[in-house]
């Protein structure tokens, strides 16, 4: 792993309880400690989290075991009670965990809780500026603080700074019901890392901020205004020597055999879950009722033991739940119960560590029926304490994170009783030779993939990020100064060449208009445009999406060959003979785009539908601009779905939606142009364009060619201009200098360098 000041590890609570009777720390040991302690570094670490309940500054301040030693150190985050339980209680618990586990009903949002969870998000970010210098790796936890990497950047870009979920991310559909959506969305893409356990939670995040703010990502980062934020799946694991070596101690191994003779069971179904909603422990109980109604020999032979771990238990909703669980106990149990026999053994509370494993190997099968679950480390654990020789087997929810990671559990849907109760029998009769390949395949995986493993494939990964916020690379072309580097540059490519110029037509070659019908050439500039082409040393194509009908009205006369909805129809002139580039049949896509499309335009007042031979559009140019902006969005995320299978693209361009055959793309034309027109090759190629599908040239031409973007926006050009107007000014010139008919002194009253700073990410509060 590359070297660094230190790691900065920021979670909502320090590894340590306070113990009022006795007045001192206890060290916790949950999984991240372990985790972050195992991997083989020197670097400090300083872990900052909030302070344990009860314990003020002094009193922490006195803890010896708060001192630095070993390279860690400790950085407590001090809170007002009242507040710390409108962010903890209210914003996180009551919130955002419900929301992202798609428990929306149980969402209660407050302006108070957030305005608390704001606070303290603030509290956090301060307190790790305080040790925070270049260099460093941040390392944030979870849910209960998504602000911070937002918070992080505002103050110092070049902190490197990453944020792991450790539960799930919803679908866009349930993520978009959080008032407070956007805040969140904005501070995460201020990581320069962000970690999820499985690809579904990553994709459904790619897919919320595309709709909700209309950012594009791949699945692996995410570029925006010149930040980049790196996407990952990190799928959590647990400390796999330690359960292997604690689950074989005579301890364990006495506790077992105990265990056996008092529970009167042929075999033992297994559950162990923290009491919460989104366990699905009703679903389990009706689901093991339901193997016993379809199973009835089983009756009297198979039992289930159900340890619950009190969580919440002041919080009415959880005091409800506890009810209801031992309510269907109690139902069980008195359905199917017999002398000596009681189906349902149920305990709330917790077990002794040794108790947990011995209950592991006794076990034939373990239940898991979460509704949600990030990832449900009880599976793992498990399947780490088998006896290699007789293991038991896993049922697993498939909406636990576990179930991309484990490869021969037995995966179930919760929801269906019957399916569940037939994957328990499964369990239960399943022959011992397939229970232990089952259980090699995934000790074997899991001896390769630790807690620190996983851990230490996070660290390294954010280590590799750049360091600092990406400048913009792109030059701004007005005035570049005679003796600048960057007037060199242009000077030496533009010197005794010839020139192959692509230029895009809407928003390039003519201002964008309100209808697509009023972008005319203008005379004064149909003029200009024609004693450019017509220079002996200039070939040009003007490229656009339009359609051939309307391009060749316009530029009739002109000495410039056309290629018309973005490449997929050719000619060498407006009077030419058209050639068809784009193949494949466009109606398996048109019919359904158009209906899509056609429904936005009835929604949307002001926009409309473009019909073109190998593409469809939908404009907004004159519509509402907020309105129609977040409905482009969900235009582009709906006919991708729709389309996804098919022969066509979906592209987004300025206040436009477009469904284009698969060939009707620019860089896919201008790289044909080049293989049919090799006495052009030669050339030095010259390309304007002020849209996305214009990108597709940029990316495409090779160097020296030059690339100028019209307008802001990212882009893959080398060169920008700021407004439509100076396109052909500028290019007049270049193409004069080009040959000799202009002095670098001329050429210089339309180039100027604009070094761009060092950007920091854009996020405000």
């Amino acid at each position: 792993m590359e070297s660094s000041s230190k790691w900065i590890i920021a979670s909502n609570r320090l590894p340590f309880s306070w113990d009022r009777s006795e007045k001192k720390l206890n060290r916790s040991s949950g999984g991240l400690v372990t985790a972050i302690s195992g991997i083989r570094s020197d670097v400090e670490k300083v872990w900052v989290g909030s302070a344990p309940e009860g314990l003020d500054a002094k009193t922490w301040a006195a803890q010896p075991e708060v001192r630095p030693s070993n390279g860690q150190s400790f950085q407590a985050v001090f809170i007002e009670p009242e507040i710390y339980s409108l962010y903890y209680n209210g914003m996180c618990n009551d919130v955002l965990w419900p929301l992202l586990h798609y428990e929306s009903g149980m969402v209660d949002f407050s302006d108070e809780s957030w305005q608390a969870y704001v606070d303290v998000n603030h509290k956090f970010a301060q307190e790790i500026l305080k040790t925070a210098r270049e260099g460093d790796l941040v390392w944030i936890h979870d849910f209960h603080l998504l602000l911070v990497p937002g918070l992080l950047k505002a103050q110092n870009p070049k902190l490197r700074v990453g944020l792991f979920l450790h539960i799930p991310f919803p679908s866009s559909e349930v993520f978009r019901q959080l008032p407070v959506r956007k805040e969140i969305l904005r501070a995460l893409l201020c990581a320069d890392l962000l970690g999820f356990h499985d690809y579904s939670y990553l994709r459904h995040f790619c897919s919320t901020i595309k709709v909700m703010l209309g950012v594009e990502s791949s699945m692996l980062s995410i570029e925006r205004e010149h930040h980049t934020t790196h996407l990952g799946v990190f799928p959590v694991s647990i400390d796999v020597a330690q359960f292997k070596r604690e689950s074989a101690m005579p301890e364990v191994r006495r506790t077992r055999r105990r265990f056996q003779r008092s529970i009167p069971y042929e075999k033992l179904i297994l559950g162990v879950d923290r009491l919460d909603y989104i366990k699905g422990l009703p679903l389990k109980l009706e689901a093991f009722r339901t193997l016993l109604e379809t199973h009835p020999e089983l009756r009297g032979r198979v039992g289930m033991l159900q340890i619950t771990v009190p969580s919440r238990t002041n919080v009415p909703v959880y005091r409800q739940l506890r009810q209801e669980i031992e309510q269907l106990v109690g139902e069980i149990n008195g359905q199917f119960a017999q002398p000596g026999y009681v189906p349902i053994q149920y305990m709330f509370q917790s077990v002794k560590f040794e108790e947990l494993l011995a209950l592991y190997r006794l076990s034939d099968v373990l239940l898991v029926t979460s509704k949600r679950d990030g990832m449900n480390l009880v599976a793992l654990e498990h399947i780490v304490s088998q006896r290699p020789s007789d293991p038991g087997v896993v049922v697993l929810s498939e909406f636990a994170g576990a179930i991309s990671t484990l490869s021969h559990i037995i995966p179930t849907n919760p929801w269906d009783l019957r399916e569940t109760a037939e994957a328990v029998y499964q369990g239960l009769t399943m022959d011992r030779a397939e229970r232990v390949t089952r259980h090699r395949s995934m000790l074997r995986y899991l001896d390769t993939y630790s807690a620190t493993d996983w851990a230490d494939s996070f660290m390294s990964s954010l280590a590799k990020r750049s360091k600092v916020a990406k400048p913009e690379r792109t030059v701004n072309l007005s005035q570049l100064a005679p003796s600048g580097s960057k007037m060199s540059d242009v000077m030496a490519l533009l010197k005794d060449k010839e020139l192959l110029v692509f230029v895009d037509y809407d928003g390039t070659l003519v201002p964008i208009c309100d209808q697509p019908e009023q972008a005319v050439l203008k005379p004064a500039t149909k003029n200009m445009l024609k004693q450019i082409a017509e220079q002996p040393h200039v070939q040009m194509v003007v490229v656009s999406g339009r359609d051939k009908g309307f391009l060749t009205e316009q530029l009739q006369g002109l000495p410039v060959s056309i290629a018309a909805e973005h490449g997929a129809i050719f000619a060498d002139s407006p009077e030419g003979t058209w050639k068809r580039l784009a193949h494949g049949d466009r109606r398996r896509w048109y019919r359904a785009a158009r209906q899509v499309m056609s429904d936005y335009a009835s929604r949307v007042p002001e926009s409309f539908v473009e019909r073109k031979k190998f593409a469809i559009a939908w404009h907004y140019r004159k519509s509402p601009k907020e309105f129609a902006a977040y409905q482009a969005r969900k235009l582009k995320h709906d006919l991708e779905l729709a389309l996804s299978n098919l022969p066509v693209s979906v592209i987004a361009g300025r206040k436009v939606v477009e469904a284009r055959s698969a060939g009707a793309n620019k860089g896919t034309f201008v790289r044909w142009y080049l293989e049919n027109h090799a006495e052009h090759r030669r050339r030095l190629i010259v390309a304007f364009g002020d849209d996305q599908t214009d990108e597709d040239i940029f990316s495409t031409i090779d160097s020296p060619g030059i690339g100028i973007k019209v307008g802001h926006g990212s882009t893959a050009a080398d060169y920008r201009i700021d407004s439509q107007g100076e396109v052909l000014p500028l290019l007049d010139k270049m193409v004069k200098f080009g040959a000799n008919q202009l002095t670098l002194p001329g050429l210089t009253t339309a180039l100027r360098a604009d070094h761009a700073e060092d950007s920091r990410a854009d996020y405000r509060w």
